[in-house]
């Protein structure tokens, strides 16, 4: 599907400078989408999903050394605001004992997933505004033409690396058989990641990273409240409160 939309978007994905940053950015997104595999696997989805999507506690500090992009009081406020929610959810609460138990959680196989993860999420971001920013140098009349190209060449790197860990640690017949099984739901989620980072790639042309990204996590608070009251999982006033606070440093770094 990736490479029928390459060749039916056009040769101006093919710039040898952006084809480079597509191929970086595939070979993070399909680590990253590997890391958060393994990282559900061994914690609760609204423990893990909020920390996967901590990245405006970064990207910020790094956008402003890589990028030129600034930081301004709002946004350390935010970012405090976040760090706090990643402390509530880790430990408790104790905020007090937050720097111990960090690198004992970073230690444990358990939790260090959760963090390769969050690692991956900032470095792709970067990544894509470069990406995106020279796409729009270069063709600044079709943002989403380039969106849509750098989307479906990032994504068609990714899904092969996926697919190739996949085959080479599972048993053929049992990918097959799962592909069979759940092909619609698959469908499903591609067109809407499609339809949500292909957008992402669009708006990325246009505003900071910090802004962008920070903006995605309102994902965090649905995620946490799905967790904790759809499916039982444990701690559900305690990890809202953390969500809470993570979207509250969501908006003020995003306004």
């Amino acid at each position: 599907m990736g490479i029928v939309a390459l060749n039916w978007i056009g040769p101006s994905i093919w710039n040898r400078e952006l084809f480079f940053w597509g191929v970086v950015s595939g070979i993070l997104h399909g680590v990253y989408i590997l890391c958060l595999s393994r990282a559900y696997k061994t914690q609760d989805i609204s423990y893990v999903y909020p920390i996967a999507r901590s990245a405006p506690v970064f990207v910020p500090a790094f956008a402003w050394f890589l990028l030129g992009e600034k930081l301004d009081s709002v946004t350390i406020l935010a970012i405090i605001l976040i760090v706090t929610a990643i402390y509530i959810l880790h430990f408790d609460g104790h905020l007090i004992r937050g720097f111990r138990n960090l690198w004992q959680a970073i230690q444990h196989n358990d939790l260090r997933w959760a963090f390769y993860t969050l690692v991956m999420v900032v470095s792709y971001s970067l990544v894509d505004k470069k990406g995106m920013d020279l796409f729009h140098f270069h063709w600044p009349d079709q943002p989403f033409v380039n969106g849509a190209a750098f989307f479906f060449m990032e994504a068609t790197i990714g899904f092969i690396l996926c697919n190739l860990y996949l085959f080479s640690n599972h048993a053929k017949t049992d990918i097959l058989g799962l592909w069979k099984a759940e092909w619609l739901k698959g469908l499903l989620a591609a067109v809407a990641t499609l339809g949500s980072y292909g957008l992402i790639c669009v708006v990325l042309q246009f505003e900071p990273l910090s802004a962008v990204v920070s903006l995605r996590q309102v994902s965090v608070l649905m995620v946490v409240y799905w967790g904790c009251w759809k499916l039982g999982e444990p701690l559900g006033k305690q990890r809202l409160l953390a969500g809470g606070l993570i979207l509250a440093g969501v908006f003020l770094i995003g306004h």
